[in-house]
């Protein structure tokens, strides 16, 4: 057994496995005294450490044997075979490994399996329901992803060859290439296979070596809805006729086996101009919506990015939050707006002009770090107070010896609800999962431990073991919110945070998914980091500011489950700031609260639009100095008649202004 898992834990390593450590825990009933089997044990442990200890991953290519590999399930086999007798006639010298391989039951590592997929150029997955339920399929693409990371090409290609009920969240991410048959007819499919066969090459150690512009991957970025593609097809072509333009347009730039939502993200943050097709469409997407989220913040930060919308059809009206910047009417004659607007971003991208007709020139600046400050204080404002109110009465009901034997009931059915709501696939099997790296652990420690220590029947994946990829990201597709922590990010937990943003925007869950915290400060790039709705960042001056006047006033900020968890803390070596202490206190209660009185949320965006989030604030502002006036007012009022004048005020639904104090 010690064999089996040292050597499959050292190949998954060298496979593409970005895990540091493996620590293995050999239990005892005397660990001061070791027994025969304990010495045997570790007599076994030093030989492997011998056998393995000087073996480095291969960092040389693998040689190219194969352009294919297909990994299906049996059951499929007449599909397949119809696809690879397709790809054949399309492309006559195409080399394909096509042979079903068999699980190793007796290896934990699948070497043959794996030293047969390295050197193929794709590693096609027949996606269907069959491939889903077959624990041989789901290894081959769980192997197909590590050989994603450990070459420098994008190597995992699925095809999605028969309607899935419910795709996992982690395959969504990944784009596919679509081949099912409809209604009879197989034209797409063959339109489709063609296509990707055009993204096949022999010639491999060129795109290897490709040396990629790393700060701006691309001159402009095309975002529109599905819906108006004949629309986003004409820009293109325009663009493509005045100049070699390095365009982004999704169906060109979104390749099989591409990390599409995190490309999208990233090619934006690698653009020098957006152009947006408004129209109640692009309006109604939620990725729309981010892709502007994303453009309109980099608009008003920096000065070498320009967004260009152009409204494309009638709108009844085009919210606040796009009109802060100038779109250009293209609704009576689309082609020719479409040439001017085309050759404005030309004249810009070649020799920097911008031309006042199209660009939005504004001195005005938005710095988003001030505005989500902002956001974030006045969600602390108005929640803080609330939030440990609730939980002393939770507290109180739980405690109270006259509850009601009705009530227990109606809580326990509440309780039970929590663990039998429907999941992305199939039943949540944890109220909450915790996404987190190395640098978050202790964080991610002790908000674990308060969380229980309020809401002991919660059920986590804190206890799962984070070097089971495949194993945590399916433990965090079936929680009922995931928390994740933004910095410091590496290669997984980035994994792990789009299969959180995934979800977040996918469908009525009837409650938030993603609960972000921010640590330390994100850095500028990438973008969409601070935009990530997040009610929490334990940097943020409130924290301290509280703890001073709390330690004036002689008030106790923290309870029980804090200090517990604080105690735990410090005995594993480790310790973390008041301030942090307290933030993450917060979280709690929020998660708490949000899961447990959860209301119904629909398809949304993910990311923050800055220009609402900053007029939110001041009608936030504006209104609290309403609020103020208002007071003043009614003080002036004799008190007979206060009653009358506040009634007659909500009855006429007055605005503070519109009130005349005589």
């Amino acid at each position: 057994m010690l064999k089996s898992i040292v050597n499959a834990a050292v190949n998954w390593i060298n496979a593409g496995l970005p895990m540091i450590c493996l620590k293995i825990v050999v239990y005892s009933c005397n660990p001061q005294q070791m027994s025969h089997e304990d010495e045997e044990i570790l007599d076994q442990f030093n030989k492997l450490k011998v056998k393995w200890e000087d073996v480095r991953p291969k960092t040389e290519q693998p040689k190219i044997v194969y352009d294919l590999y297909l990994s299906y399930s049996n059951s499929d086999m007449q599909k397949v075979k119809e696809i690879e007798h397709l790809l054949k006639k399309e492309k006559t010298d195409i080399k394909i490994f096509s042979e079903h391989q068999e699980l190793n039951k007796e290896q934990a590592w699948q070497t043959e399996m794996f030293d047969v997929m390295v050197t193929c150029a794709r590693i096609v997955t027949m996606l269907s329901p069959q491939y889903l339920e077959s624990r041989e399929c789901l290894e081959q693409y769980n192997l197909a992803m590590c050989c994603d990371r450990q070459t420098s090409r994008s190597v995992l290609a699925p095809f999605y060859i028969e309607t899935i009920p419910s795709l996992p969240s982690y395959m969504c991410l990944v784009q596919y290439v679509d081949v099912r048959i409809r209604e009879g007819s197989n034209e797409k499919m063959l339109q489709n296979c063609k296509s990707f066969l055009q993204l096949i090459t022999i010639d491999y150690t060129k795109i290897d070596n490709q040396v990629e512009d790393k700060d701006k991957e691309y001159d402009v970025f095309i975002s529109y809805s599905h819906e108006n593609s004949e629309k986003a097809m004409i820009v293109l072509k325009t663009l493509s006729t005045l100049n070699s333009h390095r365009i982004f347009y999704d169906r060109n730039e979104l390749k099989a086996g591409t990390l599409w939502q995190e490309k999208l993200y990233e090619s934006i943050d690698k653009s020098t101009c957006m152009v947006a097709l408004l129209s109640p469409e692009y309006l109604q997407s939620a990725v729309c919506q981010e892709e502007y989220s994303l453009a309109i913040t980099k608009h008003f930060q920096e000065g070498d990015f320009r967004l260009v919308p152009m409204c494309i059809s009638n709108m009844e009206g085009i919210p606040q939050s796009y009109s802060k910047v100038h779109a250009v009417d293209a609704r009576q004659d689309f082609e020719g707006t479409c040439l001017v607007v085309c050759n404005a971003i030309n004249s810009f991208i070649s020799m920097g002009f911008m031309n006042p007709d199209i660009f939005h020139i504004d001195q005005t600046t938005i710095d988003p770090d001030e505005i989500l400050f902002k956001y974030r204080e006045q969600y602390y404002q108005a929640n803080y107070e609330k939030l440990i109110e609730t939980r002393e009465k939770l507290k109180t009901i739980t405690t109270s010896a006259t509850e009601s034997k009705q009530e227990n009931q109606r809580n326990e059915q509440q309780l039970e609800s929590y663990h039998t709501d429907t999941g992305p696939n199939g039943n949540y099997q944890y109220d909450v999962g915790f996404s987190y790296g190395e640098a978050n652990k202790k964080y991610a420690h002790f908000l674990h431990h308060v969380i229980e220590g309020r809401w002991p029947e919660v059920v986590t994946n804190f206890s799962l073991n984070k070097n089971d990829a495949a194993g945590f990201m399916e433990s965090l597709e079936k929680s009922r919110m995931i928390i994740t922590f933004l910095s410091s990010l590496k290669f997984l937990e980035v994994e792990e945070l789009h299969l959180a943003l995934f979800r977040h925007r996918g469908g009525t869950t009837g409650h938030e998914v993603i609960y972000p915290i921010q640590v330390v400060p994100p850095s500028m790039r990438p973008t969409y980091l601070k935009l990530i709705p997040c009610n929490v960042a334990c940097y943020d001056l409130h924290w301290k500011d509280t703890i001073v006047k709390a330690q004036k006033s002689g008030q106790t900020l923290f309870d029980q489950a804090v200090l517990d968890a604080s105690t735990d803390l410090i005995a594993t070596g480790t310790g973390i700031s008041s301030e942090i202490k307290l933030a993450l206190s917060m979280a709690a209660d929020d998660i708490i609260s949000l899961i447990k009185h959860s209301s119904s949320v629909t398809k949304k965006a993910t990311l923050l639009n800055i220009v609402e989030v900053k007029q939110f604030i001041e009608d936030k502002e504006q209104s609290q100095l309403g609020d103020v006036e208002l007071d003043k007012i009614l003080k002036s009022i004799p008190s007979d008649s206060k009653e009358r004048v506040v009634e007659r005020m909500k009855r006429l639904k007055l605005d503070h202004s519109e009130i005349n104090p005589q």
